[in-house]
């Protein structure tokens, strides 16, 4: 079966324009356009051709996809642990919250990270590693973003960390994303 999509009056752009919350000279610059141009087409005054009113649908496309931002996907509060706190109550906590990786954070601040793997690893170092104190096993931090990034800044940081700390405008931590996160985007 074949499915021929309805065709998009050009007048319509104004009105998608407006759900994501763009200019219409935002919406030129994206689609190579002038911004009188997005203003008679959004009016009805001009008939586009087809390669320009596609490039003009793949701008609104491409904005619809980097509207969402770090504050919308993330999870909070942050599970968190202390870096004095056993790695036997970092597992605890892992496996209560079926987490596979923590922060570890002092106060307001995160100063390092513990993951499945982290422990995996140590695991062949250390005998005793559930009673070593997490600071003593923990990795690098988990990368920080702002609240208001967007989520392709956030795709790109999860194909090599398995999470982000999100900060919000005080450089505070108030959420964390992990890979599993992404899937809530539509």
């Amino acid at each position: 079966m074949v499915i021929i999509p309805q065709p998009i009056d050009p007048r319509e752009i104004k009105k998608l324009r407006k759900e994501l919350g763009i200019t219409q000279e935002e919406l030129a610059e994206r689609a190579g356009v002038t911004q009188a141009y997005i203003a008679k087409l959004e009016s009805g005054k001009v008939d586009p051709r087809l390669s320009t009113f596609n490039r003009i649908l793949q701008a609104l496309k491409e904005c619809k996809k980097s509207r969402f931002t770090a504050r919308e996907i993330m999870s909070s509060p942050i599970i968190a642990v202390k870096p004095y706190e056993t790695v036997e109550n970092v597992v605890r906590l892992m496996n209560e919250y079926n987490i596979s990786q923590v922060p570890i954070m002092a106060g307001n601040k995160v100063v390092g990270s513990i993951t499945e793997k982290t422990l995996v690893r140590k695991s062949f170092e250390h005998e005793d590693l559930l009673s070593k104190k997490a600071m003593e096993v923990m990795d690098e931090p988990f990368p920080i973003v702002n609240e208001d990034e967007s989520i392709e800044v956030v795709k790109y940081l999860l194909e090599e960390h398995p999470a982000i700390i999100v900060q919000d405008k005080e450089g505070k931590p108030v959420g964390i994303i992990t890979r599993s996160d992404l899937f809530k985007l539509k």
